[in-house]
């Protein structure tokens, strides 16, 4: 697959249904709206590419979350990776990445 047709795949699911399930129960559901998607590593046999994602869920008291994961693919195979990703309204993300705008070293 191009990377076209790659990006074009990974942007598919903009606009439909969400859903998480929890630990104990807890299930989250939500509508993906927007998603950024960045080529990242190569190696080992597969190719990795990152996303962030922007859901709307409506029933919470916080509407819009952003969720940052990555699909792994292999060959012309591109799937879902990230069982495990972080979601947080955005407010928490935003100090989320105040604190990490810290770690990073300036630009040369």
């Amino acid at each position: 697959m191009t990377t076209k047709e790659i990006r074009k795949k990974l942007m598919k699911p903009v606009g439909k249904p969400v859903k998480f399930k929890y630990p104990g129960g807890g299930v989250r559901k939500g509508r993906l709206l927007d998603r950024r998607i960045v080529e990242s590593l190569h190696g080992h046999g597969a190719n990795y590419w990152d996303v962030v994602d922007l859901i709307e869920f409506p029933e919470e008291r916080y509407k819009q979350w952003i969720r940052v994961s990555y699909y792994r693919q292999v060959g012309d195979l591109c799937r879902w990776a990230g069982q495990t990703s972080i979601t947080e309204p955005i407010h928490i993300m935003r100090q989320l990445m105040r604190e990490v705008d810290v770690l990073i070293p300036p630009a040369r």
